[in-house]
C-alpha cells in the first residue's frame, strides 16, 4: 500500500505531503481528477463522517511522459511539463489539501489544489480553465467560476514568470503546507479552491476532473529578427552566456505553433536565472541546449515557412526526461519535428533537418564526379515495409483531447493494387491536433516508403559541401539513374581516399501535391457528460423525494428546537429540586 492519499508532491517536489484527514471535502466524494472514479454522495450525514481513501495503487504510477496528457498525474520529483501550442492538459498536481472551521457541522469544507501545467515559463497564457472537459468561465487572470460551479470553486492563475511576484493565493487563507514562500516561479499553475457542497448537489459525484487549455512557449523566430540574414523584425536571440543580453532576447519572443521555430527553441534550449540574485548566471531548464553555431538555422527557418504554407501546427506536452526515464530530449525533438513532417540529421557536426517539401536541385552527379566505380542500388524497403495505407492517428479537441484513429484510412490505390493486398498500420502524431494533418502526414511516410533507394555513392572532392537533405540530380545512364532525383541521407568522409560516401534515396516531386491533398475524417463524437450530469446521475433529485427530505429537515429542526427547550426545563427543575432539598436541611433561609 502507499498509503491513504499517498504521498502528493509538494511546491516543485521538494516537500512530500501526506494527504490525510476525515472530513467532507477530503470524504467519501472527494477524488482525484484523472485517476479514478469518484465516490457517490447518498446523503449528507454519510458524507459528514466519511473518511478519506483512494487506491494505492492509483497513485503508485508513473507519469506517463508519452501518450495522453487530459489525465492529471501525482507523484513526488515528477517531470517537468513542456507545453507547446495550443492545447489542454490535466495537470500535474503538487499539493492537495481539505481544511478550514466546521461549517453547519462539516469539518474541513474547504479544498486547496495546485497543479503546474508547465515549465520554462512564461508562457503565453490561460485560454480556459475547464471541469470534465467543460468551461468554467474563469477569467484568464483567475477568478470564480460561473455558471453551474458558481459559488463552489474559484481558480488561481499564473503563467510562469520569472520571478513571479507571489505565491497563488487560495480563496480562503489558512491552508495547510502552503505559504507565500511557494511561488512556482517559472512554472504555469493554477491553485483551485473548492467549497464542499452541504446539501451535496454540487460536485455529487466527487470533484470533477480539472484541466485547462493553454497557449503555450514563446519562441524565436529568425524570420522576424533583422540582425538575422533576411529577416525583419525586433525579435533576437542572444546566448545564455551573455546574461544581459538574453534578458532582452527573452522579451521579444512571441507565441507560435509553428513546428520549425517550437522546434528550434526545444533544440537551442530553455533557460532561467534568478534576477533577484545579483550576479545570478542562466541554467538550461529544459531543451537540448545546443550552442547557436551547431545548429543549422537556415533549415528550421525553411521548415518554418512550409509549415506556415501548409496550415501544419504543433501543440501537446512533452516532458523533460527525469532520471531513469526511458524518454529522452532527442525523442522530445523528433516528435516536434514529426509534426511538421521532418526529421533531424547532422552535416558537418551541425543540427539540421531532412523535410518533406519541394526542393531545388543544388548539384549533378555525373560519371566525372565518381571517386569508386561501384555503386550500390537498391530498389527500396523491403516487401513488408512497403505499406499502403495507414490510419491517422491525432489528439482531437472533440474528443476530450484523447487520440482518436481517423475512420478513413490514408491509402494509395495503385500500391494496393500493385501489392495484391492492403497492407496497413496505425500512425500516431503525439502532437498533431488537427486531423488532415495526420493525414498528409500518413500520405508522406507512404510516398516516402516506395522512393528509390538506399543508393551509395563515393564522389570526388568537388561535392564535399553536399549534406543530409540536399536534393541532388544522379544522371548515370550506365547504372539506370538517368536525371534522377535524389536526397541525401547520410554523408560519410572517406580521408585516405580523399572521397566521400553519400547514401542518397530518390525523391519524386511530384509526390507533395499528392500528400498535401489528403484528408481523414473524425470518429463521431460522444456525447460529452457535464458535471451537473454527473451529480444528477450520483445524487438524483426527484422532487417527491426532495419535498420529503425538506420535511425531514424541518422536523429534525423541530426536534432539535424541542430538545433545547427540554434541557432547558430539566435545567430549572435541577435547580428547583436541588433548592427544595436545601431548604428540607435546613441549610438554607426560606
Amino acid at each position: 500500500m502507499s498509503g491513504t492519499l499517498g504521498k502528493v508532491a509538494m511546491v516543485a517536489g521538494l516537500v512530500a505531503l501526506a494527504a490525510t484527514g476525515a472530513g467532507a471535502i477530503a470524504g467519501a466524494g472527494w477524488g482525484i481528477a484523472g485517476v479514478g472514479s469518484f465516490s457517490s454522495i447518498a446523503t449528507a450525514a454519510s458524507i459528514a463522517g466519511a473518511v478519506a481513501s483512494v487506491g494505492a495503487s492509483a497513485l503508485a504510477k508513473t507519469p506517463p511522459a508519452k501518450g495522453s496528457v487530459s489525465s492529471t498525474t501525482i507523484g513526488t520529483d515528477q517531470p517537468m511539463p513542456f507545453l507547446i501550442g495550443e492545447t489542454y492538459y490535466g495537470g500535474s498536481r503538487i499539493h492537495q489539501i481539505g481544511y478550514g472551521p466546521t461549517i453547519k457541522k462539516v469539518p474541513n469544507p474547504y479544498a486547496l489544489i495546485v497543479d503546474t501545467y508547465s515549465g520554462a515559463g512564461p508562457i503565453e497564457g490561460l485560454v480556459d480553465a475547464m471541469a470534465d472537459f467543460v468551461s468554467l468561465g474563469i477569467p484568464a487572470g483567475g477568478g470564480a467560476a460561473s455558471g453551474y460551479a458558481a459559488g463552489f470553486l474559484w481558480a488561481a492563475v499564473q503563467r510562469g514568470d520569472i520571478p513571479e511576484p507571489s505565491a497563488l493565493q487560495p480563496h480562503w487563507a489558512g491552508a495547510p503546507g502552503w505559504g507565500a514562500d511557494y511561488r512556482l516561479s517559472g512554472h504555469a499553475a493554477i491553485a483551485w479552491s473548492l467549497l464542499f457542497d452541504r446539501d451535496g448537489k454540487i460536485f455529487a459525484s466527487g470533484v470533477p476532473q480539472l484541466g485547462a487549455v493553454w497557449r503555450g512557449q514563446l519562441a524565436w523566430d529568425p524570420r522576424k529578427d533583422s540582425s538575422y540574414t533576411g529577416g525583419q523584425g525586433a525579435q533576437r536571440w542572444a546566448s545564455p552566456a551573455d546574461t544581459a543580453a538574453h534578458d532582452a532576447a527573452r522579451a521579444t519572443w512571441t507565441f507560435t505553433e509553428c513546428p520549425g521555430l517550437v522546434a528550434l527553441k526545444y533544440a537551442l534550449g530553455a533557460y532561467h536565472r534568478d534576477p533577484r540574485v545579483a550576479g545570478s548566471t542562466y541554467r538550461k531548464v529544459a531543451g537540448v541546449g545546443l550552442p547557436i553555431a551547431g545548429v543549422i538555422i537556415e533549415d528550421f527557418v525553411h521548415l518554418a515557412n512550409v509549415c506556415d504554407a501548409n496550415g501544419w501546427k504543433v501543440g501537446g506536452v512533452v516532458f523533460e526526461p527525469a532520471i531513469g526515464s526511458s524518454s529522452t530530449r532527442w525523442q522530445n525533438l523528433k516528435d516536434i519535428l514529426a509534426a511538421g513532417g521532418a526529421t533531424p540529421c547532422f552535416r558537418n557536426g551541425r543540427l539540421g533537418l531532412k523535410v518533406s517539401a519541394p526542393r531545388v536541385a543544388l548539384d549533378t552527379i555525373t560519371e566525372a564526379d565518381l571517386a569508386d566505380d561501384e555503386i550500390v542500388v537498391s530498389s527500396g524497403l523491403g516487401w513488408e515495409d512497403r505499406l499502403n495505407t495507414l490510419i491517422p492517428k491525432y489528439r482531437s479537441r472533440d474528443h476530450k483531447w484523447e487520440y482518436v484513429a481517423s475512420t478513413e484510412p490514408v491509402s494509395v490505390p495503385t500500391f494496393v493494387e500493385v501489392d495484391g493486398e492492403v497492407k496497413r498500420e496505425e500512425r500516431q502524431f503525439n502532437l498533431v491536433q488537427q486531423k488532415d494533418q495526420a493525414a498528409q502526414l500518413c500520405a508522406y511516410e507512404l510516398l516516402d516508403r516506395r522512393e528509390l533507394g538506399e543508393i551509395e555513392i563515393v564522389v570526388k572532392p568537388r561535392l564535399r559541401k553536399y549534406g543530409p537533405g540536399d536534393l541532388l540530380i544522379v544522371d548515370l545512364p550506365n547504372d539506370g539513374l538517368v536525371q534522377q532525383p535524389c536526397v541525401i541521407m547520410k554523408r560519410q568522409p572517406l580521408p585516405d581516399r580523399m572521397a566521400w560516401k553519400f547514401i542518397l534515396s530518390g525523391e519524386t516531386p511530384s509526390k507533395h501535391a499528392y500528400a498535401l491533398g489528403q484528408t481523414a475524417v473524425a470518429p463521431p463524437v460522444p456525447a460529452l457528460g457535464q458535471t451537473a450530469d454527473l451529480d444528477t446521475v450520483a445524487a438524483p433529485h426527484d422532487p417527491a423525494v426532495d419535498a420529503v427530505a425538506e420535511t425531514v429537515e424541518q422536523q429534525q429542526q423541530i426536534i432539535d428546537q424541542q430538545a433545547a427547550l427540554i434541557r432547558q426545563q430539566q435545567d430549572e427543575l435541577g435547580s428547583v429540586t436541588a433548592r427544595v432539598k436545601k431548604l428540607e436541611d435546613g441549610t438554607q433561609e426560606p
